[in-house]
């Protein structure tokens, strides 16, 4: 879908395209904006500039690469209780990949890039610091 928005005295063109079932691709003059829906329903954007992304077409489906953190780092220390993806999965921004107890509380890990699991380095029932790696992506 291609339209004009203003914005006070300026005007955009933009393209709004999905990609695939979560992923839409929104244009603004020369830049790329990519969201995708999180867990809950959210659009969350997928952090990537043009030059650090290319988009890969395939009989499947479209595939985003990102040359983000390609790894899954627990925001705080706790225990972890379940690691919700096995080696080899493909990973979308917003998909659950670990959940972690801390001060009583269960705190889900989300995924906040694409990658394919290349090693989990941590099992549950493990105790974990702040920033001890979790995943790595491919």
């Amino acid at each position: 879908m291609k339209t004009k928005i203003k914005i006070g005295d300026k005007s955009y063109q933009v393209e709004i395209s999905e990609l695939k079932e979560d992923l839409v691709k929104v244009r603004v003059g020369d830049a790329n904006f990519f969201f995708s829906k999180n867990e809950f329903g959210e659009i969350v954007s997928v952090e990537a500039q043009d030059e650090k992304l290319k988009t890969l077409v395939e009989e499947s489906g479209v595939y985003l690469e990102t040359l983000a953190e390609k790894e899954i780092k627990t925001p705080i220390a706790g225990t972890l209780s379940t690691i919700e993806v096995k080696k080899g999965d493909n990973l979308k921004p917003g998909q659950k990949v670990a959940t972690l107890i801390a001060m009583k509380m269960e705190n889900e890990i989300i995924a906040e890039t694409v990658g394919e699991v290349k090693e989990i380095k941590v099992k549950g029932g493990q105790i974990v610091n702040s920033g001890d790696v979790l995943i790595v992506l491919n």
